[in-house]
């Protein structure tokens, strides 16, 4: 007689769609609330300190050095000392690429650039350009009040200044946005001793705008 082979059942494996169901909705939000959590005051600390202004001036100290007209050019020397403030307790600021221009009727009349350098927290730093130009003496509208303003011993100019700025956390140097300042109708009057002209005490009002990254 054959002897049949009993059979050997199955193995079910048994889900639980429900435990999937739970993650999801408990687990999943629950770490995303936690991402965040952590996330939020971190970029809290980094944003505040980014949108302090500093504030810029163009010290006393700044004048138009000598100058010097002729037939057919235009020499002038100028010294910049602007006066930056680092509103920040914490954090140190790194300035880079800086430079400025000295404008007359919307035309550039000379440049500078300045060497990078790091302002501690909370602290007014004196930064110092010397700027030369030798312009032809020419029929432009900027060249004629120029020669005029000169002869006359009063210049008035505009003067822009941008700047690329990092904050400085730890060993790190967050990049943050750029600066451009415009120090409007500066009054640069004649010496008594004729030697050149000097910045006229309060006119040296500057406008602090900001401007892509560095």
């Amino acid at each position: 007689m054959q002897q049949t082979t009993p059979s050997i059942p199955g193995i079910e494996q048994e889900t639980h769609p429900h435990r999937s169901r739970w993650c999801r909705k408990v687990i999943q939000p629950c770490l995303v609330t936690a991402v965040v959590s952590l996330c939020f005051p971190i970029i809290i600390f980094l944003a505040i300190p980014a949108t302090m202004s500093p504030t810029f001036s163009l010290d006393p100290a700044s004048s138009l050095s000598s100058f010097n007209v002729s037939a057919s050019h235009v020499a002038t020397e100028w010294t910049l000392v602007f006066s930056i403030e680092n509103p920040s307790k914490l954090f140190p600021v790194k300035y880079s690429h800086m430079k400025a221009t000295v404008v007359l009727d919307s035309a550039p009349l000379a440049h500078a650039k300045f060497s990078s350098f790091i302002q501690k927290a909370a602290s007014l730093t004196n930064v110092r350009a010397h700027l030369h130009s030798a312009l032809p003496r020419a029929n432009e509208l900027s060249i004629k009040s120029l020669v005029s303003g000169l002869e006359r011993g009063e210049v008035m100019v505009d003067v822009v200044l941008s700047s690329g700025r990092r904050l400085g956390f730890g060993t790190w140097w967050v990049p943050v946005f750029d600066v451009s300042v415009t120090c409007n109708d500066l009054i640069f009057t004649a010496e008594s001793n004729g030697s050149g002209l000097t910045l006229l005490v309060g006119s040296s009002y500057c406008v602090l705008g900001f401007f892509s990254y560095v």
